[in-house]
């Protein structure tokens, strides 16, 4: 015996959903049980009691299970309106429901399937047809995609200490195991938190008015967003990929978080037309550690003060979370305690070398450049940011290519070659436009600016001023825009 809902069958024995086309459906066990529960009650009002009575009468869980197994249900049936809250009351299954004896109701010969059988074999035919009468080549892989790709901080559902390191260690791990090529950059966590804040969303519980206003401050092309719910041994992430005009929603799961990342990283690896993402063997978690999440909060608010203590004692457990480094670095630098920038810098740049970690390693030698210009020392910070320009080279790190070139281009207009400077400055503007990245365009022309004012270039300083502030405009940047205006001849 079986069920028919909708499209689809539903087998209460091998606990299966397929549709009427014998596709088969992702769906976990307990949520088939749920879902076979309500469709022995369409109609009817099942209440959350019952729900843990019948499908959980085996296991003592959290009334959180049922919320997130109706939610998934809901994503499974995501066009129709099939399950009705009532309140004080339960669930109603509202889709009229049929229960069939056929052993498999995918084979059954109706008026239906027969028409959607001779349509498919003549459509076909046509196409074998045509195939072979005008043969192509093969046809080449899907655009690729271009700009910059945002990761979202994941929404953590699952209650309890032990995943509430999921809303950033999941999405940084994504992040890390995603490549960057000639066509696009993958955003790296600190910097997602940084548009996070231009684009005034919050960390958790993004909404769509805040995907839309972060496309329209960055240079996204793609924003990845997802939901981790479940319980240990069963979880489920449920993600969506947003494009500018389209998104796309899906549904993965797995024996525990690291299976989970794993098909993750693949699915959005595949949107940028790589097979697969980056292999996950050499990557050192540094956000799996809570504590973190929390100073990055503070550094967020400005408190510096109470967010170093935090950042020395993850280092102390673990010397190796470069990220701990970086952050405990930059920390340093807005409370000016420059002897224990230094001495940190030493500390981590060998790390990095050691752990090959390309990403902090270039972010490293740049501050390492900063250190350098702040003591006032030009001659050992050039060598410094090349450091840095190089190891970002090697990575396509285009962000830090950019803010390379940017250092180069200033340490040159302090030196008085003015040409060189203005050289640099437009290869960086190259870089950030790779990331399609409005505030980084419009900040490189905010410097051509002051660059032809430096030289008493009237014509050169309105047109690049104005250009800057015409991104600035156009992409909502408004703490961009207020500093432009303070610039003048």
């Amino acid at each position: 015996m079986q069920y028919q809902t909708l499209d689809y069958y539903i087998n209460p024995h091998a606990l299966t959903l397929r549709s009427i086309g014998g596709e088969a459906v992702a769906i976990r066990p307990k949520t088939c049980q749920l879902l076979i529960l309500l469709l022995e009650n369409a109609g009817k009002p099942v209440s959350k009691q019952h729900i843990l009575d019948t499908v959980w009468a085996d296991s003592v869980v959290a009334e959180q299970v049922v919320f997130q197994s109706i939610n998934e249900l809901r994503q499974i049936f995501i066009n129709e309106e099939v399950i009705k809250t009532i309140p004080k009351q339960g669930y109603v299954w509202l889709p009229s429901v049929t229960k069939l004896s056929t052993p498999d109701p995918k084979y059954k010969s109706n008026r239906h399937t027969i028409k959607v059988i001779i349509c498919f074999a003549v459509i076909t035919f046509a196409f074998m047809l045509h195939y072979s009468t005008f043969k192509q080549p093969e046809q080449s892989k899907p655009n690729k995609v271009a700009g910059s790709v945002v990761i979202l901080p994941t929404q953590n559902q699952i209650e309890g200490n032990d995943h509430s390191w999921v809303r950033l260690g999941l999405m940084d791990q994504v992040i890390q195991r995603l490549p960057n090529n000639q066509a696009h950059g993958v955003l790296q966590t600190d910097y997602v938190l940084e548009v996070l804040e231009r684009a005034g969303a919050p960390l958790s519980n993004v909404q769509p008015e805040h995907i839309r206003q972060i496309f329209t401050v960055s240079g996204a092309e793609l924003i990845v967003s997802s939901k981790l719910s479940g319980s240990p041994h069963d979880y489920q992430l449920s993600y969506a990929l947003h494009y500018k005009n389209t998104q796309q929603k899906g549904v993965l799961f797995g024996r525990n978080i690291q299976d989970v990342i794993d098909k993750f990283s693949d699915k959005v690896a595949k949107q940028l037309g790589e097979e697969n993402s980056l292999q996950a063997s050499n990557y050192h978690a540094d956000f799996n550690d809570e504590m973190l999440g929390v100073a990055i909060d503070l550094t967020l608010e400005d408190n510096h003060l109470a967010a170093k203590p935090l950042l020395e004692s993850i280092i102390a457990h673990d010397p190796e979370n470069l990220t701990a480094q970086r952050l405990l670095i930059n920390t340093l630098f807005d409370l000016k305690d420059y002897p224990a920038v230094n001495k940190h810098l030493m500390q981590a740049i060998p790390l990095a070398q050691k752990l090959n970690d390309k990403n902090e390693l270039s972010r490293l030698h740049y501050l390492n450049a900063i250190h350098a210009i702040i003591e006032g020392d030009d001659e050992l910070a050039k060598p410094r940011v090349e450091q840095a320009l190089q190891v970002a080279q090697s990575n396509h790190d285009w962000l830090f290519m950019a803010y390379s070139k940017d250092l180069l281009a200033r340490i040159a207009q302090h030196q008085g070659e003015y040409e060189l400077a203005k050289t640099y400055y437009l290869e960086a503007k190259k870089h950030h436009q790779v990331l399609r990245c409005p505030v980084g365009e419009s900040s490189v022309w905010a410097s051509l600016a002051l660059l032809a004012k430096k030289q008493n270039k009237l014509d050169e300083f309105n047109t690049a001023l104005n250009k800057a502030k015409q991104i600035a405009k156009s992409r909502a940047l408004t703490n961009q825009l207020k500093y432009l205006n303070t610039l003048n001849y």
